[in-house]
């Protein structure tokens, strides 16, 4: 029974890595952005900000998607998501004539809800496969989200190049949708005491909760000042993942490059998202953190510098390292919400946590409304506040500390005592 159950995780592991590899083309808006901004040339400022808002309407559609996979199934949630990024794609590759308005309903909330809500009822599907190595198990579908821009965004590039950006549009829409429904049918809800089957022991075993586990997340006061270093930390890394390929080529990169940087940026991203899982498995919640409140600083800084006297290498090492940063985030939201809150109400906590992708959209927008872009003149007064940002992620990450170790004690205190009293 173990070793078959074992198969059948390690199948629905890699199925979800490889569905969400197609999803994360939603990062690559900065490969779209340069043949579509051909079909709207007299729009071009308001193009960067359709990557703005698909991340806000990705974050919102998820405690959408959260509500269908409680009230109905995960199946459903997925079905929608399907239909939504079909159209979103299709419909984005047939308005190009209908004003601008088109790429932020299509594309930007359209395209990006269908991601929102699969990316939240595959890793809510998958997750529970996995009460042994919630780190390492987020972390890897995570990183085919994140290598997306890599993969399939730079497949993506090459194909610009010989046909139309609409038609490569409804190629993505029709992979989307294939790769959605097969998932949809094939991958089942983990058993209730998969914990149990696989051999585990202890609190990875025990399905009863206490008090502090079963608390709504909204009223938890850790969980807002986890959101305010999520939110900072994804604010850096969203504004480097939306213009990369932009501020490479105002630093004087070459177009070919400039592309390849968004696949390096990629990369690490992705790469980043199993290393972070990894060190949460072995270390905990709270080194990660540090570590991502650390390199945002260091970067945003970097970035500053880079524009301010056209250090070309220094941008690029720091667009590389940033991503490492940012994937961190979607990582630790799954594990955080999944340690320290009940697992019945996982899909909906993840759809709440996730919301500071959403956040940190807004802070992004407001940022360039107020000082400009991040690849113009302004750009080093822009990565200056991006790197105060950093720090305050790094002094909320230390408030953070202290109050959800007093957290994770009670919950061990509250399991300890449910397996011994037959509580809960």
């Amino acid at each position: 029974m173990n070793a078959a159950i074992r198969t059948q995780r390690a199948f629905y592991l890699i199925f979800a890595t490889a569905t969400l590899l197609i999803l994360g083309l939603i990062y690559a808006w900065s490969i779209f952005a340069s043949p579509i901004g051909a079909a709207y040339p007299d729009y071009g400022p308001l193009l960067s900000q359709v990557f703005q808002v698909s991340m806000f309407a990705f974050c919102v559609s998820a405690l959408f998607g959260a509500q269908i996979i409680k009230k109905v199934s995960a199946r459903l949630a997925i079905l929608v998501a399907a239909f939504l990024l079909g159209a979103g794609f299709v419909l984005t590759a047939f308005a190009s004539g209908s004003g601008v308005w088109a790429l932020f309903l299509f594309y930007g909330i359209f395209a990006a809800s269908g991601c929102g809500i699969a990316y939240n009822a595959i890793i809510a599907l998958v997750n529970p496969w996995f009460p042994d190595k919630i780190g390492l198990c987020s972390g890897v579908q995570m990183m085919g989200f994140g290598i997306s821009s890599l993969v399939f965004g730079s497949l993506a590039n090459a194909m610009f190049s010989v046909m139309d950006w609409s038609l490569v549009f409804v190629i993505i829409a029709v992979a989307g949708v294939t790769a959605l429904l097969l998932f949809a049918f094939l991958v089942r809800p983990a058993p209730a005491d998969i914990a149990a089957r696989l051999g585990l022991k202890g609190a990875a075993a025990n399905t009863r909760e206490g008090p502090t586990k079963s608390q709504s997340m909204l009223s938890s006061k850790v969980f807002w000042v986890y959101s305010i270093w999520a939110t900072f930390v994804l604010s850096c890394g969203l504004t480097v993942i939306g213009t990369a390929k932009q501020g490479a080529e105002a630093l004087g990169f070459d177009p070919s490059f400039a592309a390849l940087l968004v696949g390096l940026v990629s990369t690490m991203n992705g790469v980043g998202r199993v290393i972070n899982g990894a060190i949460f498995d072995r270390l905990g919640l709270v080194p990660v953190m540090m570590l991502s409140a650390v390199l945002a600083i260091l970067t945003m800084t970097c970035m500053a510098f880079s524009f301010a006297d056209n250090l070309q290498i220094i941008y690029v090492v720091a667009a590389i390292l940033v991503a490492m940063s940012y994937g961190s985030v979607p990582v630790m939201a799954s594990a955080y919400a999944r340690q320290r809150y009940s697992a019945a109400d996982f899909a909906k906590n993840l759809g709440i946590v996730n919301c500071n992708i959403a956040s940190a959209a807004v802070v992004n927008i407001a940022i360039v409304l107020i000082l400009g872009s991040p690849v113009g003149a302004r750009a080093p007064v822009v990565y200056g506040i991006l790197a105060a940002l950093g720090l305050a992620a790094l002094g909320a990450t230390f408030v953070f500390k202290k109050m959800y170790a007093g957290d994770l004690a009670r919950i061990t205190e509250e399991e300890s005592h449910a397996s011994s009293q037959g509580e809960f």
